[in-house]
């Protein structure tokens, strides 16, 4: 999964302005957000609630929040320029164009997660129950689990994974999953308060990543 990621942002990179190119191919930033609607009930067990129990951006209001829809993508997107433009193999799920009838849309994200040398979930305020998400609890959980790492990744403890993983959030943000993020999986949860300041965050974690894969305790994945 990892080469083919890096193989399809290379010709999407070439085939379009959408992408620019980057120096530091090998090092993959995958970005996650409530940019995407979905199904729900899908990723949810049969006798689940949804009323209480779906985290996150299942109950999108646009009304309540600060952003709509196409803000929040647009956010990402800049995110992902930003951090293209200093280097770093950032990318979207829908940069790589996986079709969703090859792979789910929950799955693709645990798979681009292991295949990544950082991810970062980006929590702006969209509504009033605003949490991790679905997708960030089922990547990290994952990391607790290491069945299904192939790779460089398989060898690497659980505490490790997750020091891969941090949530962006606005200070607004307020939700019981945003703890769970540090207190169950030792992940980083840090705050922005704008685009600029998203972008600077998001870089200094690429940073540190990358050191303590060069000189640190961490496996380099290339």
């Amino acid at each position: 999964m990892r080469q083919r990621i890096i193989n399809n942002l290379a010709r999407a990179a070439g085939d379009s302005d959408a992408l620019a190119p980057v120096r530091r191919e090998q090092f993959l930033v995958y970005l996650m957000g409530p940019y995407r609607t979905f199904d729900v009930d899908a990723l949810l067990p049969a006798d689940a609630d949804v009323e209480t129990d779906a985290p996150s951006f299942a109950t999108w209001d646009e009304t309540s929040g600060e952003y709509a829809e196409d803000e929040v993508l647009r956010l990402l997107q800049e995110t992902r320029d930003c951090l293209r433009d200093r280097g770093f193999n950032a990318f979207l799920a829908i940069d790589v164009g996986i079709p969703l009838d090859e792979m789910d849309a929950a799955t693709q994200s645990i798979a681009f997660a292991q295949a990544s040398n950082a991810t970062i979930f980006i929590a702006p305020q969209v509504g009033d129950n605003l949490g991790v998400g679905i997708e960030i609890g089922s990547v990290l959980e994952d990391i607790l689990s290491t069945a299904g790492m192939q790779g460089p990744a398989a060898d690497a403890t659980p505490p490790t994974r997750a020091r891969r993983v941090m949530v962006a959030t606005e200070p607004s943000v307020r939700s019981a999953m945003l703890g769970a993020v540090h207190a169950r999986w030792d992940a980083s949860v840090r705050t922005f308060t704008d685009a600029a300041d998203c972008c600077r965050l998001c870089a200094q974690f690429c940073t540190h990543i990358q050191n303590e894969e060069l000189y640190g305790s961490l496996d380099r994945l290339d």
